[in-house]
């Protein structure tokens, strides 16, 4: 294995354990024979007399040959064009620590956000075809225990409010496949209700009355426990949705602050999915949601500087208001930057397992 690639470690790793949950069965008589003649006929090579006459040797160069044979046709289909979806999964399969958790500052970005990327990463690899069973279980445990005894997942400031939506939205995403995340879930959750603003929305010191960067996350972790029958999640959810809906203006954009001018395509798209999603049992909530969608560009971004977080986000967006081909469009937009390797406006928060997380996240 240490003398793979990591993506082809990754892919061997995966075919063992779909081979492992398979039954054991007798090779039928003559096995060895016919793959060596299949090979020597497809290559027009003579390989038996490369091969030692032991009839184990023989036995172990077949399986092998089947083996990696095996790996190709996985790697085949269960993977899109090269062209189409870099193999990030994989990628981020391999570079996962012992501890479960991904090393921001191994990939460029803040040790701060480890919580965060873990969780982005986890559900990047959730969302990929199979073979990252292990890679996940290992990643749920981890987030489990970088929980503090306040419910928290740690991080100082800005970091604290990302780390922890983030992080509870990727536990309430994996629940119903890892039961055992429940009650740190539950923590998690009594957290997000105890740094709600008397306004309703969430922001970085207590005494604000919030901003929609960290809000929207907040709500969208909030639905996805309350889609899992998570009942402490309503009531938080029912305020932070009637946050957003103030936060909305007349052209569709989302304000930072509700009596604030500042908006941004990032928060208008995140605010947009969160409305149309989450409101969707509250009359003109997912209505105002479309009409923000609406308000965005899918055309391609003419800055130097690629933006995985605003893309990835209008993605969200566009899907959900029925705009398929707007998201499709950003998401090629996406797949070409991290292709060409283009610097990310928050690389240095993030590095490359953010922006490989996300485009992972914005495939179909």
């Amino acid at each position: 294995m240490n003398e793979l690639a990591p993506a082809d470690a990754a892919a061997f790793s995966a075919l063992a354990g779909c081979l492992r949950a398979m039954p054991g069965r007798e090779p039928s008589a003559g096995l060895t024979d016919r793959i060596l003649s299949a090979v020597d006929t497809e290559r027009g090579l003579d390989r038996r007399r490369f091969l030692m006459p032991s009839p184990w040797w023989g036995t172990l160069a077949a399986s092998l040959i089947a083996a990696l044979s095996l790996i190709a046709v996985y790697q085949q289909r269960t993977r899109a064009p090269a062209s189409e979806q870099p193999d990030g999964a994989a990628w981020l399969a391999a570079s996962q620590e012992p501890d479960g958790t991904w090393s921001p500052t191994k990939h460029g970005g803040a040790e701060a956000y480890r919580p965060a990327l873990t969780a982005l990463s986890a559900l990047a690899l959730d969302r990929a075809p199979g073979g990252f069973a292990p890679q996940i279980q290992r990643a749920c445990d981890a987030l489990a225990a970088l929980q503090g005894a306040d419910g928290a997942f740690g991080g100082e400031g800005r970091a604290r409010l990302y780390n922890h939506a983030i992080t509870t939205f990727a536990l309430a995403t994996l629940c119903p496949k890892h039961p055992a995340l429940k009650p740190a879930l539950e923590r998690a959750l009594a957290y997000v209700s105890a740094q709600q603003t008397a306004q309703g929305g969430w922001d970085y010191e207590p005494r604000s009355e919030g901003n929609a960067a960290v809000t929207t996350w907040q709500v969208r972790a909030l639905a996805c426990a309350e889609a899992q029958g998570f009942e402490a999640a309503k009531t938080p959810l029912r305020k932070g949705l009637r946050w957003l809906r103030g936060a909305a203006r007349d052209d569709g954009s989302i304000a930072y602050h509700r009596a604030s001018t500042a908006c941004s395509d990032s928060l208008t798209a995140l605010a947009a999915y969160a409305l149309i999603t989450a409101g969707k049992a509250f009359p003109g909530l997912p209505e105002l949601g479309r009409h923000a969608a609406g308000s965005l560009s899918a055309a391609p971004e003419k800055a130097a500087v690629a933006d995985c977080y605003r893309d990835y986000a209008k993605v969200l967006a566009f899907e959900s208001s029925g705009a398929a081909a707007r998201a499709e469009t950003v998401r090629r937009q996406m797949l070409a930057q991290q292709k060409a390797a283009q610097p990310d406006q928050w690389e240095s928060v993030g590095g490359k397992l953010y922006t490989t997380a996300l485009t992972a996240l914005a495939s179909r």
